[in-house]
C-alpha cells in the first residue's frame, strides 16, 4: 500500500480535485486528498496525502498558510477575483506607500471575516457557491481569524502586491477586498498564488507534469511537524496501540493536547489526544478503520 505526501504545485484554472483526481490515475492511487483548497484561479502549494496519510488529513488543519496576491483597484467583482463579473466601479485616488502600510498593519491580528458566497462553506446542507451560482445570496456568520503577516511586495498606480500569513479558514480574496475598503476604494483579486503552509514551501514543490513518486514524503516527516511524537518503545504498549487502547499520562514527556504515536522505527501508528487529564485515547488509528 503506497502512504505518504507530496508537494505540488497546482496550475491555474485547475481545482484542488482535480488535481488529485489526475494524481490518483497517474500513479495508480485510490486514496487521495489534499490539505487545504485552491480556487481555480488561484496557483500554487498544495500539500496531498495519499494511502494511510489521509487519515492524518484532519488533524492538520491548523496550520498557517502563506499567500502571495495582486489587488486591482477600482473594480469590484462578484466572485471577488478576476473571474466573477463587475458589479461596481470606483475612481481611483493617489495612494502612496505609507498610506497602504498603514491600513496593512492595521488588519493585523484578531480579526472578523464574513465568508464569501462563492466559499464551499455548508450552509442548511447546501455549499455557498452552489447557492451563489443560482443567484441565491443567503446570511452568514463572521468567524474569527488571524492575520499573522502582512507585507507590501508592489505598489502600481491601480494595484497592490501583498505578502499575506494567515489562519485556517481566512478567505484571501476577501481579505483583498476589506484592504480596498480600508483605501476608500473597491477592489479584487487578479492573481493569488499559495507560497507555503505550515513549514512546507512552494520551493520545495513540482507542477504535476514532473512530479513523481520519487518526491514523496514520509508520513512521520510530515505530522512530525504539526504536533509532538511520542516513540513506543516497548512490545506491550505497541500492542495497545495498534488496538486503539488508552494510555496513560505517565507515559508521555508533557500534556500536550495530542500526540502521535510511532514505533520504534517511526512509522505513524496513532494519532492519540487528551481526555479530560485523566488519559490519551485514541483518536485515529493507522492500522485499522478505527479506535476502540
Amino acid at each position: 500500500m503506497k502512504n505518504g505526501f507530496l508537494l505540488l504545485n497546482k496550475s491555474k484554472d485547475w481545482t484542488s480535485f482535480d488535481v488529485c483526481k489526475k494524481l490518483s490515475h497517474k500513479f495508480s492511487i485510490e486514496k487521495i486528498g489534499h490539505n487545504g483548497t485552491l480556487d481555480p484561479f488561484a496557483t500554487g502549494l498544495l500539500l496531498i496525502a495519499y494511502g494511510d496519510a489521509t487519515k492524518l488529513l484532519s488533524f492538520m488543519e491548523n496550520d498557517k498558510k502563506t499567500y502571495i496576491a495582486k489587488l486591482v483597484l477600482g473594480k469590484k467583482t462578484s466572485t471577488a477575483d478576476l473571474t466573477g463579473e463587475i458589479i461596481e466601479e470606483k475612481h481611483i485616488s493617489t495612494i502612496d506607500i505609507d498610506t497602504t502600510k498603514k491600513v496593512l498593519t492595521i488588519l493585523l491580528g484578531n480579526q472578523k471575516q464574513i465568508p464569501p458566497m462563492t466559499s464551499a462553506i455548508h450552509i442548511d446542507g447546501r455549499k455557498l457557491y452552489e447557492l451563489a451560482h443560482e443567484g441565491k445570496t443567503v446570511e452568514r456568520k463572521a468567524r474569527d481569524i488571524f492575520i499573522h503577516e502582512l507585507e507590501l511586495l508592489k505598489l502600481e498606480d491601480n494595484a497592490i502586491t501583498f505578502k499575506a500569513t494567515v489562519s485556517k479558514g481566512t478567505y484571501i480574496r476577501t481579505l483583498g477586498e476589506t484592504i480596498a475598503e480600508k483605501l476608500n476604494n473597491v477592489g479584487y483579486l487578479e492573481t493569488l498564488e499559495r507560497v507555503q503552509i505550515g513549514d512546507f514551501k512552494i520551493e520545495n514543490s513540482k507542477p504535476i507534469e514532473s512530479v513523481s513518486m520519487d518526491d514523496s514524503l514520509d508520513m512521520f516527516e510530515v505530522i512530525k511537524t504539526y504536533m509532538p511524537v511520542y516513540k513506543v518503545m516497548d512490545d506491550e504498549t505497541l500492542k495497545k496501540v495498534k488496538h486503539g487502547g488508552k494510555l496513560s499520562l505517565k507515559l508521555f514527556p508533557d500534556l500536550c493536547t495530542q500526540y502521535c504515536v510511532v514505533d520504534s522505527n517511526n512509522n505513524v501508528q496513532a494519532i492519540y489526544q487528551l481526555k479530560e487529564h485523566e488519559y490519551y485515547f485514541c483518536a485515529r488509528n493507522l492500522n485499522n478503520n478505527g479506535c476502540i
